[in-house]
């Protein structure tokens, strides 16, 4: 064999441009260079400790299962104790693990008993990333010896459970490994005082900390928060806080490295959170209320109003009845807005031509717009009109999604009809229009189908909520669209096959003149 092929890195490059790991498996058969370096990889990424057992043949080790075949829940036992070389093995493949995941349907409570009891060495020292998904109720810290001398930089830990003393006892070894993590993601149905101090001082030493995401309830997250506004590096956030509404009003300005932050709490936590925000680099934000205030949300659209770079806005708003298109003006300051999302529980915002009219001026690279509420709207309220879908989609001639209800019954389609704009012979890409609960004239389809095709000359999507015969009209504008799409398509063909037809026939003329002149 050649000796270029003992080079480990080249194989390592090789091997991982495979997709399977069956692949790798076949070349570790190969030689004793091949199989080296298809082991590193194989066990690199490890996405059940259960795999690690397979050291242990079938009569040093059972599984027992329970539950149901959606949650089937597995037991591992040793039926007596392994043999040394099989735990050899078993270390063997420790030391290559690079990103270990626990299920939460595994108990192996009995497993790491024997470890801790007979003091087996099993450690896991090129470990960096590490998923847990264990009930707090099962000794959940018992996992942890086993990575105090991992690398671990990236940690994902989620208490199921309500044992708060197990809770307790799993963040103060975590305190006491000092990882230097990177990215962190912790969940708790019940997180004590005890562990909310010990979370701040992890947090306070992972300076070089990107990615945070926390599961509290809302009375357990929000002093962490006062210590996360103060990591330098962090750059994605995501923060789900549950029970009651926020005490905290304020925080101290932070945040300074943000660029992505995802919300779900009360409304005076997401404002108090919102408002702290200092990073010029915030790029996506996506809020969700999870109750409904006194005041209306204006003073959420002035916080987010102040983040000059921000290109993706997403609100929900989930026990609001209605919102006004006035409280969501300061967000028009923002220049560089690509994709806008707000949702309401309710009825959605009156909105008309002239408020479609400045979207579309001041947000030209829009891609996704959706303007929507859970409930249908009145038929007295306000929508835009069809001649307001004009404007958005010659203002935004990027845009590719849309979500909004409006009106277009036969008056709006005669006021529209009128003032139809020429014909666009530059071919437009897909765009997906929810109409949701539009307004529609019965035997209107054919109509309503023309003027879109006007505006906009490419492949549609429509889609509605409606389910009696207003939801047959928008389904057979669909399909009028689509047989558009359809015929536009034939028509390119047919007119590149005269091209070439004439092409051919150009070239033909030339031949026979060049015969003429011979």
């Amino acid at each position: 064999m050649h000796r270029i092929w003992s080079v480990p890195e080249l194989l390592s490059l090789i091997f991982g441009c495979f997709d399977d790991k069956s692949d790798i498996l076949r070349c570790a058969l190969v030689c004793r260079a091949f199989s080296t370096e298809a082991a590193r990889l194989i066990w690199k990424q490890v996405e059940d400790f259960s795999q690690l057992l397979g050291c242990f043949p079938q009569e040093t080790i059972s599984i027992e299962l329970s539950g149901d075949s959606y949650e089937e829940n597995r037991t591992f036992r040793f039926l007596h104790l392994p043999h040394p070389s099989e735990w050899n093995r078993m270390r063997h493949r420790a030391r290559m693990v690079k990103e270990l995941t626990f299920s939460e349907f595994d108990n192996y409570d009995a497993v790491l008993e024997v470890i801790q009891r007979f003091k087996i060495d099993l450690a896991f020292p090129e470990l960096m990333s590490l998923h847990l998904y264990i009930s707090a109720a099962k000794r959940f810290q018992t996992f942890l010896p086993l990575f105090a001398s991992s690398r671990l930089q990236e940690l994902e830990i989620n208490f199921e459970g309500l044992n708060d003393r197990l809770v307790n006892t799993a963040m103060e070894m975590l305190v006491a490994q000092a990882h230097p993590l990177r990215s962190l993601d912790l969940g708790a149905k019940s997180f004590p005082k005890l562990s909310q101090d010990c979370l701040v001082q992890i947090l306070e030493r992972s300076s070089s900390l990107d990615f945070l995401r926390l599961d509290l309830k809302t009375v357990h997250g929000e002093d962490v928060m006062e210590a996360v506004a103060h990591l330098p590096n962090l750059r994605n956030i995501r923060v789900e806080f549950d029970g009651g509404d926020g005490e905290r009003i304020a925080y101290s300005p932070g945040f300074p490295s943000l660029v992505s932050f995802d919300m779900w709490a009360p409304y005076n936590s997401a404002l108090a959170t919102t408002r702290a925000i200092t990073s010029l680099n915030m790029a996506t934000l996506l809020v969700g209320v999870q109750n409904k205030p006194i005041e209306p949300p204006t003073s959420l659209f002035q916080a987010i109003g102040t983040m000059a770079g921000l290109n993706s806005i997403t609100l929900r708003f989930l026990e609001y009845e209605s919102l006004r298109w006035a409280d969501a003006n300061p967000i028009l300051s923002l220049p560089s807005i690509s994709r806008l999302d707000i949702w309401v529980g309710g009825t959605w915002m009156e909105l008309d031509d002239e408020a479609v009219s400045v979207i579309s001026r001041t947000w030209p690279n829009l891609t996704s717009l959706r303007l929507s509420g859970q409930s249908h709207l009145p038929e007295s309220v306000t929508r835009p009109s069809l001649r307001g879908i004009a404007i958005l989609l010659a203002g935004c001639p990027t845009l590719r999604d849309l979500g909004l209800e409006i009106d277009a019954r036969a008056a709006q389609l005669r006021a529209a009809l009128v003032n139809t704009p020429p014909a666009s012979s530059k071919p437009r890409g897909s765009l997906m229009f929810d109409v949701k609960t539009s307004l529609v004239t019965p035997n209107s389809e054919a109509a309503i189908a023309d003027y879109l095709w006007t505006l906009w000359p490419g492949e549609w999507g429509i889609c509605s909520d409606w389910s009696g015969w207003e939801g047959d009209t928008w389904k057979s504008v669909r399909e009028l669209l689509q047989e558009e799409d359809g015929d536009g398509e034939g028509e390119e063909e047919e007119g590149e096959g005269e091209e070439e037809e004439e092409e051919e026939g150009e070239g033909e003329e030339e031949g026979e003149g060049e015969e003429v002149g011979e």
